[in-house]
């Protein structure tokens, strides 16, 4: 036995007393052309590294005096016509009659490709007709179905997740489909009997259903609220719901128990407004539609932070629980808001601790880096110069952002601690939460 490195694989290959001569075909195969018999015969490499390709019929002077026809991949194009079709050796999917598009519309004997729309069907000498890279092409949201038969290899099985209609089965071992109607991935295998028509996908908002995207609100009485919501603030819309903060007559809404969300989001008794309030209202500009938001108010007026850690403090795992219970309904945290400090104004040891907060939250709920906002403390109040601290927070958590308080004022019926924000200030406040959050986002 003997040792022959292809395109970076290592494959083995009988010595014969015939000469041989080996050949490398794209990234897909080799083939060993024997010379004594004029026949090529394949050995696979261990896997088919690349999906979207178009086979066509080369002729190869293998050095032993006789052409030996063999089939060559190539990346993107159309497909072959059918004079080339019947007997080409498939790498992704074995023996197959016509070529398959990367990228294109199927020729006179091939099927679809990666997304092309449907040809008429090859034959095929080893079972079936030869489905594109992954499966014949489905077209979302009611786009027409591929091909109708397809080569099924070991494991390769057709589906769609959107609208469309799932195509031919995919080729090769382990392959499967792609959601939304795309083409999936194809393994390696030999190919096996035609497969059935595709069925139609399963429908959904926007091809995968729609996402419940939830927020926690975290902090203290600037995220809870200060002023009173107004007649405007309360006007609902269905598709922002928020977990009861407390048992609240006034609303009817209770403790832990999602509905629609209106101000008040947090204490029932203080009938206020806060910056969640907007930020959530001006999300629904950007979300797709039958998307909901959720909100998770968890912020509690007057605490220091070291009330909210994982170790020392008395609140850490009430968030906790309220975020699972989000994670419990389907919702899929996509961020934290944060407005917290005035209680520890000054203190330069309060930026480590808030970074602890996040990362043991990020970490218990398994939110990988999702974005972190924190906003400014009120520009001329008692905790103004705290905003020194709150500018070291992006260079401690990681994915943070500082939202700026800049032009918002301090209510003036705050003549006690002159640092609540004011009804307007406290609606802008939330759309610059949102603003950020949206670019934090991608949305």
């Amino acid at each position: 036995m003997r040792r022959q490195r292809v395109n970076g694989d290592n494959i083995d290959t009988t010595r014969a007393d015939t000469p041989q001569t080996s050949v490398s075909v794209g990234i897909s195969v080799a083939y060993v052309v024997d010379c004594a018999t004029e026949r090529a015969r394949t050995v696979p490499l261990p896997r088919v590294r690349k999906l979207g390709i178009t086979l066509v019929s080369l002729t190869l002077a293998a050095g032993c005096g006789t052409e030996t026809p063999i089939a060559s991949p190539a990346a993107g194009g159309s497909s072959g016509t059918s004079s080339e079709a019947g007997g080409g050796m498939n790498p992704a999917g074995g023996m197959a009659g016509g070529a398959a598009a990367a990228g294109g519309s199927a020729g006179g004997s091939g099927i679809s490709g990666n997304g092309g729309s449907a040809g008429t069907l090859g034959t095929s000498s080893a079972g079936g007709a030869l489905a594109g890279a992954g499966g014949a092409s489905a077209g979302a949201n009611g786009g027409t179905s591929g091909a109708a038969s397809g080569a099924a290899g070991l494991g390769g099985a057709a589906a769609a997740s959107g609208a469309g209609s799932a195509g031919a089965g995919a080729s090769g071992e382990g392959g499967t489909a792609g959601s939304n109607g795309g083409a999936g991935s194809a393994g390696s295998g030999d190919a096996g009997s035609a497969g059935s028509s595709g069925g139609a996908g399963a429908s959904g908002s926007g091809g995968a259903g729609a996402t419940f995207h939830v927020f926690l609100l975290l902090g203290q009485s600037n995220m809870a609220g200060y002023p009173k919501a107004e007649a405007a603030d309360k006007v609902e819309d269905d598709r922002v719901r928020v977990l009861g903060f407390d048992d609240c007559e006034e609303t009817g809404r209770q403790e832990d128990v999602w509905d629609t969300a209106a101000p008040p989001l947090h204490e029932c008794w203080n009938g206020a407004i806060g910056p969640g309030d907007y930020f959530a209202k001006t999300l629904l500009d950007v979300i797709p539609e039958g998307d909901t938001i959720g909100l998770v108010p968890c912020a509690i007026s007057g605490e220091r932070i070291e009330t909210f850690l994982k170790v020392g403090g008395s609140k850490y795992q009430y968030i906790l629980d309220r975020a699972r219970l989000a994670q419990d309904e389907g919702g899929v945290v996509e961020g934290m808001i944060f407005h917290q400090g005035e209680s520890n104004t000054g203190d330069s040891s309060w930026p480590g601790k808030v970074n602890t907060f996040i990362s043991d939250l990020r970490a218990d709920l398994d939110l990988g880096e999702v974005p972190f906002l924190a906003g400014e403390l009120a520009y001329g109040g008692n905790s103004a110069s705290h905003n020194t601290q709150v500018h070291r927070l992006p260079d401690l958590v990681s994915n943070s952002y500082v939202v700026s308080a800049d032009g918002l004022v301090i209510d003036p019926a705050d003549t006690q601690w002159n640092l609540h924000f004011d009804h307007d200030s406290n609606v802008e406040f939330g759309r610059r939460f949102a603003q950020t959050m949206i670019e934090a986002l991608g949305w």
